[in-house]
């Protein structure tokens, strides 16, 4: 049986870490809360690479015996990249579970390596998924639960880690003569409609109509105009 919560928060600087050089975006003060029973934190960063890159951190240790990580990268508009998303709920000694995609927005060479790396991935226990879900990720979408050895805490944080490498490495490098806003719009579209979020943040303390615009507004933007 292995310590989850340091592990996962050394793991989550890590990651941080990856977006030092790029700039930072400042959040509305509501979408950040830190107390000794529950932290709340928000990073946004910009670049010429990507649109939007996410992380959020919710800390509720203390209060729920729960550790969360959420992470998006969306490409520019006119990039046929996919989306990168990972998200991680941590137990005290278990990782109760663990998701991972690079979502189609078009056929390009990221989304075909991603897929070709995942195929020989054991280790990953497909599920059926909800509808919502099925609109958005994957055939190759990296689904783990019930982590609870070093071993595969460790196999797990090294695929995202290098997948992110893969695709910080190469998101930006073919643009396409094409507005991809519909596709992005999509994705954010379904991911809202993922009832645990919202009940799980709000079960956490979160204001429902605060955690609904912060929805809107930072965690999955959509673009009409």
């Amino acid at each position: 049986m292995i310590e989850i919560w340091p592990q996962a928060n050394n793991f989550a600087n890590k990651l941080i870490d990856s977006f030092k050089q790029y700039d930072r975006e400042d959040i509305d003060d509501k979408y950040h809360h830190i107390d000794k029973n529950f932290r709340w934190e928000n990073y946004v960063w910009t670049s010429k690479n990507f649109r939007r890159a996410h992380i959020e951190i919710v800390d509720a240790t203390e209060s729920k015996k729960m550790w969360v990580m959420h992470m998006c990268i969306f490409p520019h508009y006119n990039d046929p990249s996919p989306i990168f998303g990972f998200d991680i709920v941590c137990g005290k000694n278990k990782i109760t579970g663990a998701f991972h995609d690079f979502s189609k927005v078009d056929d390009c060479y990221l989304y075909k390596t991603y897929l070709n790396r995942m195929e020989g991935l054991n280790w990953s226990k497909p599920r059926e998924l909800p509808d919502w879900a099925k609109q958005i990720f994957s055939p190759q979408m990296l689904a783990v639960g019930n982590i609870q050895t070093q071993e595969e805490f460790d196999q797990l944080t090294k695929t995202v880690i290098d997948n992110l490498q893969l695709y910080i490495y190469n998101i930006g490098v073919g643009y396409a003569d094409k507005d991809y806003k519909e596709q992005h719009n999509h994705y954010c579209k379904y991911q809202k409609m993922n009832p645990h979020t919202p009940a799980m943040m709000v079960n956490f303390g979160v204001n429902k109509d605060v955690f609904t615009q912060f929805m809107n507004d930072v965690l999955f933007q959509e673009k009409h105009e």
